[in-house]
């Protein structure tokens, strides 16, 4: 059951890891010029958890442990929020333009005219 449950979060990690690598191009250059350094660290901590997931899942097939996938596929997890949130603290950035074009986008499709109105 532990072998189904962290193969799993290794597939999360690895489309989480793609998701928050890509989400590093929708900043703009003046955003991503204010913290260069924790900006190329958000990107490369979405790289990351791709290459732990893929290879903690290589492991889990291959018949490795799940206790040795479990420590550092869990810390490697919560590596981007952390990242991210020194990044927008640090380039004193509100949300995330990925967030902000979502919630644009819900709101047209909702026929709110701004989308900070709330129903």
């Amino acid at each position: 059951m532990l072998d189904v449950f962290f193969g799993f979060l290794s597939l999360v990690l690895v489309v989480g890891g793609v998701f928050c690598a890509s989400e590093t191009r929708s900043y703009t250059d003046e955003q991503q010029a204010r913290a260069p350094r924790l900006w190329r660290a958000y990107a490369a901590s979405g790289a990351f958890c791709c290459l732990v997931g893929v290879g903690s899942l290589a492991w889990l097939l291959t018949g490795g442990t799940v206790w040795a996938v479990s420590g550092i596929a869990s810390l490697t997890a919560a590596l981007p929020c952390f990242v991210q949130a020194l990044y927008h603290r640090t380039a004193d950035i509100d949300r995330s333009p990925l967030s902000e074009q979502l919630a644009e986008l819900v709101a047209r499709k909702l026929n709110f005219p701004d989308p900070t109105q709330r129903a």
